[in-house]
């Protein structure tokens, strides 16, 4: 079925950025319009679209004036609201939207991933959800998700920046909810953390996560396994007895495993987490600083933490082959890495381009939806089956 879109964002280079995003999902009619009165003006050219993508910020008609315009003219178009600012501004203008009683299919914070837009076109075409409106996060929900097993890890690889090799898979928690369909995890990760399920939340994936790389491992699919830890997860002294307990109940080598941590949750109780990030690493796992560059990471912290890999945050790699600037970030990011003997992975790899561009800067691994989005297990075995069959682990 051919869907047709609208890119509705002031920034040209955005525009065109998820215009290509759009068209590589399968979009087959893409506007694209630099603020509200354009857009208004191409509706009543064109004629509807299926999907509009609309920036919040703009200068003229920005996009809340924009969604009452919609509202006034009864548009039946399914919502994608973007915008640079923070999640609450998002979470306002979605509601704002529901009360106009416009469907939104969902909000994406800035930078968008192309994995994020599939998996939104995805619900929007029946095949991950359906038109039911979102239902509201509450805690008593998610306990019950959780305990009947509805919160499960998708999986998204890392591969050799060399020879296109599968060398790691990324667990990423997706709730897939028997009514609304698959749930962001944006939606409900924080709400874990608010309320003290996070815990539970991480011990779950990182059970099922070891179950089905052990499974894997008997199909000689070989693989190193990434898990995320919430800052408050850093905190709990058991964490990592609970983790090499799992880890040998699936016969999962520690060595193979690796715990990411964002720069954000080293500004807390920093003590605490070193006591934490130490033991898992004398326990034999890896350690991962996920998104570098966006927030409090110092060199002596850095020198400090018993690393093993450096994530270079997307935000900073899909803008690197347009932006001179942004590409020299990236290289000194990765030659500082490089003198701390530091793994890197380039997140947020999404064409030819950046690919190349990251090979040739020095990046270890690379990561984004030039290979492919976050999958259930099924879904990603066989894509790493056909593209990879019967081969093994390459060092980088």
């Amino acid at each position: 079925m051919s869907i047709s879109a609208m890119v509705v964002d002031d920034d040209e280079f955005v525009r065109g950025t998820l215009s290509r995003q759009m068209s590589g999902l399968g979009v087959t009619r893409i506007a694209a319009a630099g603020d509200g009165d354009e857009a208004s003006r191409i509706l009543h050219d064109q004629g509807p679209f299926d999907v509009i993508l609309l920036d919040l910020m703009m200068p003229g008609t920005d996009g809340i004036e924009f969604l009452r315009r919609l509202a006034k003219s009864h548009d039946r178009a399914d919502l994608i609201l973007t915008s640079s600012l923070d999640r609450k501004v998002l979470e306002t203008a979605e509601s704002l939207a529901r009360a106009h009683s416009l469907h939104v299919l969902g909000a994406l914070s800035k930078p968008i991933r192309s994995s994020a837009l599939g998996e939104l076109l995805a619900k929007r075409s029946g095949r991950l959800g359906n038109r039911h409106a979102a239902l509201p996060i509450t805690v008593e929900r998610l306990k019950a998700a959780l305990k009947a097993g509805h919160v499960v890890p998708y999986f998204q690889p890392k591969v050799c920046s060399r020879t296109g090799a599968v060398r790691s898979v990324e667990a990423l928690a997706r709730w897939e909810d028997p009514v609304e369909g698959l749930i962001s995890p944006a939606r409900f990760l924080p709400l874990a953390d608010r309320h003290g399920l996070i815990d539970e939340l991480t011990v779950q994936i990182s059970t099922q996560a070891f179950e089905t790389v052990g499974a894997w491992r008997e199909q000689g699919l070989q693989t190193d396994l990434e898990i995320n830890l919430s800052a408050l997860s850093l905190e709990g002294v058991e964490l990592p007895d609970r983790m090499i307990a799992l880890a040998g109940r699936h016969g999962v080598d520690p060595d193979r495993v690796i715990f990411e941590i964002t720069e954000s949750a080293l500004i807390g109780n920093l003590s605490q987490s070193l006591d934490t990030l130490t033991r898992l690493r004398l326990k034999g796992f890896h350690l991962a600083v996920d998104d570098f560059g966006t927030g409090y990471s110092t060199l002596t912290q850095l020198k400090m933490l018993p690393l093993s890999e450096l994530k270079i945050d997307q935000s900073f790699v899909s803008h690197a082959a347009g932006d001179s600037e942004v590409r020299a970030i990236v290289e000194s990011c990765i030659a500082l890495a490089g003198q701390f003997g530091l793994i890197t992975v380039a997140e947020g790899v999404e064409d030819d381009a950046t690919a190349g561009l990251m090979k040739e800067l020095g990046a270890t691994l690379l990561q984004g939806f030039r290979f492919t989005c976050a999958l259930p297990a099924t879904l990603l075995q066989n894509w790493w089956k056909e593209r990879l069959v019967g081969s093994r682990r390459t060092p980088a």
